[in-house]
């Protein structure tokens, strides 16, 4: 009985996991539609290597993808344009509280699918959440309005320090800027 398949089934896990690895910890934790498909494929043609036992041929192939995988990253880093349209951009869904249906329309998401997302988060309110999007992974990106926005230590140490209670503090925030500012439609 040869058992050599055993052995090139062991070296295509080992050739994929450090291929994977090589492609970094990004792509294995909120994973991009191209991510999703890079993965697929390599497990699809680790699949076809087994069983038409072309060992080599499937290492090279899986290697291929990987690259690719790393380019178009690269390539995203280094022109937006690139990176519009192969991972998108946020996509406003709450302004002032309100949900936006159009876009949720254009995300074929219920209310209920966001209603879920904001829960998860913690917010229970609309009319606490100023902005909202769906960022290009499928998460739930929010800004609260500053009466619903928990306290910070800097602003506990400014209540304090106008009391005469605390070590005096410098603000930082007001020179950041906002990350929402940086969606389109965002206002």
């Amino acid at each position: 009985m040869n058992i050599t398949f055993l052995g090139e089934a062991v070296g295509l896990l080992f050739v994929s996991t450090l291929l994977l690895r090589i492609a970094g910890k990004k792509s294995m934790a909120k994973m991009t539609s191209l991510e999703v498909v890079i993965i697929l494929a390599v497990g699809t043609t680790m699949g076809h290597a087994i069983k038409e036992n072309k060992f080599w041929q499937i290492i090279v192939i899986l290697t291929v993808f990987i690259l690719y995988l790393i380019s178009v990253q690269y390539l995203q880093m280094k022109f937006k344009i690139i990176a519009r349209y192969l991972t998108g951009n946020a996509t406003v869904v709450i302004r002032d509280g309100q949900i936006i249906d159009n876009n949720l329309k254009k995300l074929r998401m219920t209310i209920n699918q966001l209603e879920m997302k904001l829960r998860q988060k913690g917010i229970v309110y609309l009319s606490n959440v100023k902005t909202a999007t769906i960022e290009s992974d499928g998460e739930l990106g929010f800004e609260l309005i500053e009466e619903a926005q928990p306290i910070t230590r800097q602003e506990l140490l400014k209540i304090m320090n106008a009391n005469g209670n605390g070590p005096q503090q410098k603000d930082q925030n007001e020179k950041k800027e906002n990350l929402f500012n940086k969606v389109p439609g965002v206002e």
